[in-house]
């Protein structure tokens, strides 16, 4: 089955409210008939109450507007919220398109993540929920008001006529001239929104290092830049807004001087002359409208091309057929691969195989490509080419849900998600229950460390985890990653962060592991993480320089004497005691 391209993807999105849209066109049609009332009730009490001083007529006349108007309200308010329906309607279709095309982008440059799409869809939401689309569906009735004008006399009908050309050739001078500078003035605004959330985000550093002054000064450049490019977008859009108002308000006073004219001529009598003023002003408001709400269209229009981009650059995933639970055994064939966003290999036709209940430890400097190798192991980042197998399938063969279910990783950088200690544990699954978590912190170690915080395991982490220090926060992810018995586990410089009590639990963590027959990867710099695995491998430049038993690997590479520091090739192992 052919996929749907991303334009389709939006528009069956829209399409999808229709019927809602065919419903506001059916009331736009009774909304603007009701527009009537006013001038109708102005002809009739000029023209009849007045002249026959009848005030049943009067009464009669102000009760049907009553009545009348309240229907008006009452299908402006049924409109309204068939707008509401249809906006939230689009958002729910694309909101889990949006996100998962925001997190694929910034897993292949994690230097640009972006949440833009999300952006984009509440933008559109906002359109298509809002007065700006009302516009749209008010529009193809004004020639109601037109022939209204018409009947009353041919001239009032032919003077709001050249009236509204005359206003529709200021709105398409408005779209010429601003769009660009509307445009520009929206970019920067998304820009400026990124530098600021990255701003607030790096207050402890700046503050520590004495950075406040010039960070916040470089920040102000780009606050400044895009509050420059809005008030000059602004002003250019007020010289067509204001310059709109003040002509439709000449038309509206220019008519009651041709409907003097003619009443003098008597040719149409004085309600039709008031008439005719409030029917002109109600037939060129959709233009009028249009160029006041000129920017959020361009705004609605520039989301709606950035989110086709997005999701074309990122396009739905067909779920691929579940497999048997993994064992762990894992397969690298001659594996190629990159940071994400780059295309030069830092990896290097890489071969490895390992059997349930292994544990390999991975040495190398700085730059070697330990970390890449952790993501790509855990399928964070495709290889080049090659392949990443587990249990001789492919991990491109696998529904990533499923799979990372089954997986356990611990990053280099343990940044947790805003809730509880409990929820993070438990990868935010509604399903997970007490004895599951626990045993998750219990296998880490770290069960008492929680017992500790003020809340215990409902202890909020804050933004980031920012309310843990690095430590505890080392040792969350890993319970984290133990959560569920894992089979496969990548543990990226797992000990970083870790006082001695929590190196004790580190290797209490991975003898489990090997009790339970689960393979498992440690990329380290300091050597204690190293003590229990039963493998080594030296990785620089991106290649495997060695690989053996552990004891044989570290003979080779720890030389005799004192020296705790050996190099081989351009790699440069350094022993400690941590």
């Amino acid at each position: 089955m052919t996929k749907p391209q991303p334009e389709s993807e939006l528009m069956t999105a829209l399409r999808s409210s229709r019927q809602l849209f065919g419903h506001v066109f059916a009331f736009s049609f009774f909304i603007n008939l009701l527009m009537l009332t006013g001038p109708l009730y102005m002809l009739q009490v000029y023209d009849r109450v007045l002249a026959s001083q009848s005030m049943p007529t009067l009464w009669a006349l102000t009760l049907l507007i009553i009545v009348l108007y309240a229907t008006l309200g009452l299908l402006e308010w049924v409109r309204n919220a068939l707008f509401g329906t249809a906006g939230q309607r689009f958002e729910e279709l694309l909101s889990d398109r949006a996100a998962d095309a925001s997190l694929t982008l910034s897993l292949r440059d994690a230097g640009r993540s972006t949440d833009r799409p999300l952006r984009d869809l509440r933008t559109l939401r906002r359109f298509v929920a809002g007065p700006a689309l009302g516009v749209l569906f008010d529009a193809p009735w004004s020639p109601i008001f037109f022939l209204v004008l018409f009947m009353l006399h041919p001239l009032f009908g032919l003077f709001a006529l050249v009236g509204g050309a005359i206003l529709v050739g200021i709105g398409l001078v408005n779209q010429r001239a601003t769009t660009q500078s509307v445009k520009k003035s929206e970019d920067l605004d998304r820009e400026q929104q990124l530098r600021s959330a990255e701003f607030v985000r790096n207050a402890e550093v700046m503050e520590a290092l004495g950075m406040r002054e010039n960070a916040q000064a470089r920040w102000r450049e780009r606050f400044d830049a895009s509050d420059k490019a809005m008030t000059q977008s602004g002003l250019e859009l007020s010289i067509f807004t204001s310059g709109t108002k003040a002509f439709r308000l000449f038309l509206q006073s220019a008519i009651l001087g041709l409907g003097a004219w003619l009443v003098i001529q008597g040719d149409v009598s004085p309600g039709a002359m008031i008439a005719a003023s409030i029917l002109v002003g109600r037939a060129i408001a959709p233009i009028e409208q249009a160029v006041g709400m000129w920017r959020q269209g361009v705004a609605a229009r520039e989301s709606w091309n950035s989110l086709r981009q997005m999701l074309e650059a990122a396009p739905a995933r067909a779920r691929p057929m579940s497999l048997p639970p993994i064992t762990g055994r894992l397969k690298l064939e001659n594996v190629f691969a990159a940071p994400a966003g780059s295309k030069k290999p830092l990896l290097k036709g890489l071969n490895l195989e390992m059997k349930p209940g292994e544990v390999l430890g991975v040495l190398g400097p700085s730059a070697a490509g330990k970390s890449t190798l952790a993501k790509v192991l855990v399928g964070i980042w495709p290889p080049l080419s090659g392949h990443v197998r587990l249990d001789d399938a492919d991990l491109a063969s696998y529904h990533r849900g499923e799979l990372g279910a089954q997986m356990g990783y611990l990053p280099q950088q343990v940044d947790l998600l805003s809730g509880s200690v409990r929820d993070n544990i438990a990868r935010f699954r509604s399903d997970a229950s007490d004895e599951q978590v626990i045993a998750a912190a219990q296998a880490a170690g770290c069960h008492d460390l929680i017992m500790r915080l003020p809340e215990n395991y409902m202890t909020d982490v804050g933004n980031g985890g920012t309310y843990l220090s690095a430590g505890q926060r080392q040792r969350v992810g890993l319970a984290r990653a133990l959560f569920g018995n894992p089979n496969f586990v990548v543990l990226d410089e797992p000990n970083a962060n870790l006082d001695q009590p929590g190196e004790a639990a580190l290797q209490q963590a991975i003898d489990g592991l090997k009790l339970r027959n689960a393979t498992v990867i440690i990329i380290a710099h300091r050597p204690n993480a190293i003590q229990n695995c039963t493998r080594l491998m030296v990785l620089d430049g991106g290649e495997i320089r060695m690989i053996g038993p552990t004891q044989e690997v570290l003979a080779k590479i720890r030389p005799p004497g004192p020296t705790p520091t050996v190099v081989r090739g351009s790699a440069r192992i350094v022993e400690s005691d941590g």
